[in-house]
């Protein structure tokens, strides 16, 4: 089943853009700064409508409950007082949001307060709000960014882990960690004018 269909945007690093993405596959949009990996996302999550062409989630445009992002910088998204009260509010259910800050090792910070979590304890706690909204499409902007190798295969191995027992489709930006084959990877170049 498709979940993520693109057929064109309408703008300009885009313009020729055709991609799919079913349920349970991963894709990593790969490219130097500017070319249009954000874009797509904020495309794919609905925040942006397309000029020309189309993209639908299922059958439909975005919409939240279908999709869930997570954002560049974290603090766009984290809203509440502590870890396990932001992950908790898009959460599908109980256990889906303790599963959440599990994979994400946010378990130990879950009563924490927001404000006082290092950078890339902020960035774990706004995926874990992702994940526990287990749409069919979760979208991941430089999910990784500032984490060392083996920080983050260790929470991509977790992350593939929960999406594949919930056949999610993740659709991604930034470096793919070296786990992921290369067949997941899709240069934005192929799609400008």
């Amino acid at each position: 089943m498709t979940v993520l269909r693109f057929a064109g945007a309408g703008f300009p690093p885009l313009d020729g853009m055709d991609l799919s993405v079913g349920a349970g596959e991963r894709l990593w949009l790969q490219g130097p700064s500017a070319t249009g990996k954000t874009l797509a996302l904020y495309l794919a999550a609905g925040l942006l409508n397309p000029r020309s062409g189309s993209v639908t989630v299922g059958d439909e445009p975005p919409r939240p409950g279908r999709v869930a992002m997570q954002f560049q910088n974290p603090d766009y998204q984290l809203l509440a007082a502590t870890v396990r009260t932001d992950v908790q509010l898009n959460a599908t259910s109980e256990e889906t949001a303790e599963a959440a800050l599990d994979i994400t090792g946010c378990k130990s910070l879950a009563d924490a307060a927001l404000p006082g979590l290092s950078p890339g304890q902020r960035r774990r706690a706004a995926l874990a709000g992702v994940l526990a909204a287990a749409p069919p499409l979760i979208l991941l902007d430089t999910p990784f960014a500032g984490m060392d190798r083996t920080e983050a295969e260790e929470l991509w191995a977790g992350v593939r882990t929960f999406a594949a027992g919930r056949a999610l489709a993740i659709l991604a930006t930034g470096p793919a960690p070296v786990s992921e084959p290369e067949e997941t990877t899709v240069e934005v170049a192929q799609w400008h004018s």
